[in-house]
């Protein structure tokens, strides 16, 4: 009984979050702009506005250097024992070597759940070891918001890619579209659509007529400052 509540709960609370996700895209398109989120502590750049302050998880893609350590050394005893502790090495550094190999491939990594803030400008992402990170939306060059599966994904011109999940991300994927796409093109990116159907049916275009907008600016990737923040809870 336990589990079925559990189980219960969680799907509601997947509808709520997809539905928050359709709410955005029905009050985007009708020509508004989201409302600015005051923040405490975080000090955004001139002309920035913060828009939400969610937790999701974060993950990067790459692979790791390859390195290994390579056991060696004399060996002293009889013959049979010298042959045995030079097999033992062999198998030792052969296993390093493999276990070195499949590290260089490129996996998801550095996976947790963080703070995560969306402004007009870029994601800022809260990293324990790091501090807040900044990944601006004029850097991005890959951009795969997919709230069905509940993942953004997003490539960058100088940084690994970065990947987004959890609960907030129907609601991020139309933020991110809107800031990353345009005015005149957010609407049209396919990952989104059925965030889109649900708030428009098959009328893609804003109810009010006016354009929707959205700004972006040249910048870089690179981590910040960690601070105390009241009301992000750190």
């Amino acid at each position: 009984m336990g589990r079925k509540k559990d189980a219960a709960a969680a799907a509601e609370r997947e509808r709520e979050e997809w539905q928050l996700g359709v709410d955005w895209a029905r009050w985007l398109l009708a020509g508004n702009v989201p409302a600015e989120l005051t923040m405490y502590g975080l000090v955004l750049d001139p002309g920035e506005t913060a828009y939400i302050q969610t937790n999701a998880q974060y993950a990067r893609l790459y692979g790791g250097n390859g390195r290994y350590t390579h056991t060696g050394g004399f060996f002293f005893g009889k013959p049979a024992m010298v042959v045995g502790m030079m097999a033992a090495t062999a198998a030792v550094n052969a296993s390093r070597k493999s276990a070195a190999k499949r590290d260089m491939q490129q996996s998801w990594r550095d996976v947790q759940e963080l703070p995560v803030v969306a402004t007009n400008y870029r994601l800022l992402c809260h990293v324990p070891a790091k501090g807040w990170m900044s990944f601006y939306y004029s850097a991005v060059q890959e951009f795969y918001p997919d709230p069905a599966n509940w993942t953004i994904t997003l490539g960058f011109q100088n940084a690994v890619p970065l990947r987004l999940s959890g609960l907030a991300t129907p609601t991020l994927s139309v933020l991110t579209s809107w800031c990353v796409l345009g005015n005149n093109r957010w609407y049209g990116e396919p990952g989104i659509a059925p965030l889109i159907r649900e708030a428009a049916g098959s009328q893609l275009q804003g109810g009010s007529g006016a354009p929707i907008e959205g700004e972006v600016v040249q910048g870089e990737i690179g981590p910040g400052t960690s601070w105390g923040l009241g009301n992000l809870g750190l």
